[in-house]
């Protein structure tokens, strides 16, 4: 259950999206740790600068000040952010994988429950984005904790029908080790329940692993060995992640337009 604020409390939160409501007034959509993820008009947010210095701007890290209102929709009488956000401005690379992971995220996350694991995924991402550049394979892992979030992420490890452990001894048209995979059964298969199953690279698959377990400390280790595999690698558990986020999404996310106009035709 989420601890409801009083007035004056300050939490991290996360901005995913803002849309006028009214003539001064925004609509703004925020995440936070224990809040989970929260609908808030911000009032005179348009003109103010004291209490919305920096402004309101997706993808903004910060602290936030939310009041809980009669209706439903909160409050938030201040946010203050922590990193500024011009590179997003003047790079947009930066700026598209930024307003993917937030436009992802606040497509697959409901209201009103916490979510410390997802918050902090969010921003592990986008301060690597900010600091260093963006990164597919940070794309990669924030869809595969937001799945783990949600309680969506296939077996990887062991057979999803009976827990066996899977089988490593096929070999696949390359030379390479494959392991049996059903998505519509929730994972990796063992021999017994092959049948009409299909394939994943081995290699693929502990890389999936390694993004989704590897702790916070050595997680961009990970990320940049997956930046630096090979293009099928890269491209397979791309395909992996973005087809389980798809079967959750209710409509197209905006954001994968610009990746077009990027001339990223096969998505981010």
């Amino acid at each position: 259950m989420s601890v409801r604020p009083t007035r004056g409390d300050r939490t991290p939160a996360v901005i995913l999206s803002t849309r006028p409501l009214g003539e001064a007034d925004l609509l703004v959509v925020v995440l936070t740790p224990t809040l989970g993820k929260v609908r808030a008009a911000a009032r005179n947010a348009r003109r103010s600068r004291r209490r919305f210095a920096g402004g309101l701007a997706g993808g903004a890290l910060g602290e936030a000040t939310l009041v809980p209102g009669r209706s439903g929709l909160w409050r938030l009488e201040s946010f203050e952010m922590l990193r500024p956000l011009d590179r997003l401005g003047r790079d947009l690379d930066r700026f598209a994988h930024v307003a993917y992971l937030c436009e992802l995220t606040d497509a697959l996350l409901h209201e009103p429950e916490p979510g410390p694991a997802a918050f902090a995924s969010l921003c592990e991402s986008i301060e690597r984005a900010l600091d260093i550049g963006p990164s597919p394979a940070m794309l990669r892992r924030h869809e595969l904790r937001l799945m783990q979030a949600l309680g969506l992420v296939p077996a990887l490890e062991l057979c999803c029908v009976c827990g066996a452990e899977i089988s490593t001894g096929e070999i696949g048209e390359r030379g390479e080790p494959i392991v049996r995979f059903d998505a519509g059964r929730g994972g990796v298969v063992c021999s017994l329940h092959a049948a009409g199953a299909g394939t994943i690279d081995h290699d693929v698959l502990a890389v999936t692993r390694a993004l989704l377990e590897a702790e916070a400390g050595n997680a961009l280790e990970v990320v940049e060995q997956l930046d630096a595999a090979e293009p099928r690698v890269r491209r397979a558990v791309r395909d992996l992640t973005t087809g389980l986020v798809r079967t959750q999404l209710r409509r197209p996310l905006r954001s994968l337009e610009f990746f077009a106009k990027l001339g990223r035709g096969g998505g981010p």
